[in-house]
C-alpha cells in the first residue's frame, strides 16, 4: 500500500519539492545560526584570547622560579578579574594545577572533558554552554581552550566567561528565527500539496480515461480544468478518444456494409443451389440459372477484389511506382480502352486536349493507377449516361497544375447524392441508374489513389444534366522532362 502510494506522481512532486523547500530551510537556520552566534560572541572570544595570551607570557617566568606559584595564582585571578572570568591551567588528567577559582587540585567539570581532549591534541577553539564552575553557578559560560606546556607536559589553559546575556539574546534571535521558518515550510507544504494535485490530478483522471477507452467505452472524456500544458493535453486526448470513436463508427458501418454486400449475391446463389438440388428447378433450366451463379461469383468477385484493393491502398501497402507520364498520351490509351463500351450504348467521347504549342502537361504518377482512375470515372460516366449523349475528356494546365475533366451529360446526381458518393459502398439507386452491379467502392478507391499521388478531385453535378469530375495534379517543372 505504501509503495503504491509513493509511486503516486503528485506524491512524488510533493515529496521532491518539500525536500528541496526543507534543505533550503535548514540551510537558512544554520547559516543564520551561525551569523548570529559569531555576531553576539565576537566581542567575549577576543577577550578571551587576549587574556589567554597574557596567561601564557607569565608562564615562562613561573617556570624560571622567577614567579612563584602563589604569584602565578594572583596574576590568573587578577586577569580572570579583568574579563568577570575564569582561568584555568589544566594536566592531561583534568587536574586544576593553578587558576583564579578555587578549583586548584579538583577535576575539571565533565561537561568541559571533551574541550580538554580537543586541547590536548594541539588545537584550539571556543564553546558556549551551562558549565558548572562553581557550586553555586551553572548559568551560560563561554569557553576558550588553548595548547600550552608547563616543566614539560603538556597543559591546555581554559577561560571561561559568563555569556548569560549573550545566550539569552541568541536564543530569543533563534526563536525569531526557527519559528517563522517552520510556519514557512508548513504554508510551503500546503502549496504544494494544493500544486502537486493541481498537476498530478488531470492527468490521473486522463489515466483513468485511456483505461475506460482501452476497454472499448469511446464516450468517455477527461475533464479540461486549465488553459496551461495539462489542460492542452487533456484537450488532445479527447480529440484523440473522438477521432477513435469516429473510427470505431466508420469501422461498425464498414462491416455492416461488407456484411450487407456479401449477403445478397451468396442468398442468391444458396437459393439458386438449393433449387437446383431439389429439383424445383427443372434440369433443362439449369443452364440459365447458372449463368445467374456466375454473375453473381464475377460480382462477388469484383467486391472482394475492390475491398482488398482499397485495404492496400489505405494502409499504405499499396506503393506508387511513379515517374514522369504525358498525360495526353496516357489519356488517348485510356479513352480507346472504353471506346467499345461507349459504342454499344451509342455515346460519343471527345478529347479536348492543349493548344499545339503550349508546354507538355507531364505529371510524377503512377501509369496503372492513373488509368484506373480515368478507367473507373469513365465506366460511371458510361453507366449513368443515356444513349446518345457525350462524355468530355479536357485535358489544360492552371498555374502549376495539370487539370483533367471528365464531364458527361448523364441523368446527374442531387446535392445530398453528391455529398455520399466518396463514401464506402454508397450507390445510386438502380432505378436511376438502370445499374446494380457496382459494388459502391470504386470512387471510395479514385479518391484515395488521387490523394495518394499527390493530387486532388472534386465533384459538381446538377439533376439531368450530368455530372462533371475534376482532377488536379503537380505539373513536372521542364528541367525534368527527359527523365
Amino acid at each position: 500500500m505504501i509503495k503504491q502510494w509513493l509511486r503516486s506522481l503528485y506524491i512524488q512532486i510533493f515529496l521532491s519539492f518539500l525536500a528541496t523547500c526543507v534543505l533550503v530551510f535548514v540551510g537558512l537556520a544554520v547559516f543564520w545560526n551561525s551569523y548570529f552566534t559569531d555576531f553576539f560572541y565576537k566581542d567575549k572570544k577576543e577577550l578571551l584570547r587576549s587574556r589567554a595570551a597574557e596567561v601564557v607570557k607569565l608562564l615562562p617566568t613561573f617556570q624560571e622560579g622567577t614567579l612563584s606559584t602563589r604569584e602565578l595564582r594572583l596574576g590568573s585571578r587578577i586577569i580572570g578579574r579583568s574579563m568577570n572570568g575564569s582561568v584555568w591551567l589544566v594536566d592531561a588528567k583534568g587536574t586544576v594545577l593553578n587558576g583564579s577559582s578555587d578549583r586548584e587540585g579538583t577535576t575539571i567539570p565533565k561537561l568541559l572533558e571533551p574541550l580538554l581532549a580537543e586541547g590536548l591534541k594541539g588545537r584550539s577553539g571556543y564553546s558556549a554552554g551551562h558549565y558548572k564552575v562553581d557550586p553555586y553557578g551553572g548559568e551560560g559560560q563561554l569557553a576558550y581552550y588553548t595548547p600550552e606546556e608547563l616543566n614539560g607536559q603538556p597543559i591546555v589553559i581554559m577561560m571561561l566567561v559568563p555569556a548569560l546575556e549573550s545566550s539569552e539574546a541568541l536564543k530569543a534571535i533563534r526563536w525569531n528565527i526557527f519559528v517563522p521558518l517552520l510556519f514557512s515550510l508548513v504554508a510551503v507544504g500546503v502549496i504544494l500539496f494544493i500544486l502537486s494535485r493541481k498537476l498530478a490530478g488531470p492527468l490521473q483522471q486522463m489515466n483513468h480515461a485511456a483505461l475506460e477507452v482501452a476497454n472499448g467505452d469511446f464516450s468517455t472524456r477527461a475533464p479540461v480544468s486549465s488553459n496551461d500544458e495539462v489542460g492542452e493535453l487533456a484537450r488532445s486526448f479527447n480529440f484523440m478518444v473522438g477521432q477513435l470513436e469516429q473510427w470505431d463508427d466508420n469501422r461498425q458501418e464498414f462491416l455492416a456494409n461488407v456484411s450487407h454486400e456479401l449477403r445478397s449475391p451468396l442468398t442468391s446463389l444458396r437459393g439458386l443451389i438449393v433449387a437446383m438440388n431439389d429439383r424445383v428447378i427443372p434440369p433443362e433450366k439449369f443452364s440459365h440459372y447458372l449463368k445467374i451463379c456466375d454473375h453473381e461469383v464475377q460480382r462477388l468477385q469484383r467486391l472482394v477484389d475492390d475491398l482488398l484493393d482499397l485495404a492496400r491502398i489505405q494502409n499504405g501497402t499499396d506503393v506508387f511506382r511513379t515517374r514522369p507520364v504525358a498525360l495526353p498520351a496516357k489519356v488517348s490509351e485510356v479513352l480507346e480502352l472504353v471506346q467499345s463500351a461507349a459504342s454499344d450504348k451509342r455515346l460519343h467521347i471527345r478529347l479536348i486536349a492543349p493548344m499545339p504549342g503550349t508546354p507538355p502537361l507531364r505529371c510524377e504518377l503512377d501509369p496503372d493507377r492513373f488509368a484506373q482512375i480515368l478507367l473507373n470515372l469513365l465506366y460511371n460516366a458510361i453507366r449513368f449516361t443515356p444513349s446518345g449523349g457525350t462524355i468530355t475528356v479536357e485535358l489544360a494546365a492552371e498555374g502549376e497544375e495539370a487539370v483533367i475533366v471528365v464531364r458527361d451529360t448523364g441523368i446527374g446526381m442531387s446535392e445530398s447524392e453528391l455529398l455520399r458518393i466518396w463514401d464506402r459502398f454508397y450507390k445510386a439507386e438502380p432505378s436511376r441508374s438502370g445499374d446494380s452491379d457496382g459494388t459502391g467502392l470504386g470512387l471510395t478507391i479514385v479518391k484515395h489513389l488521387v490523394t495518394g499521388m499527390k493530387g486532388s478531385i472534386a465533384a459538381a453535378s446538377e439533376l439531368g444534366k450530368g455530372t462533371e469530375f475534376r482532377i488536379a495534379f503537380p505539373l513536372l517543372p521542364p528541367d525534368r522532362f527527359g527523365s
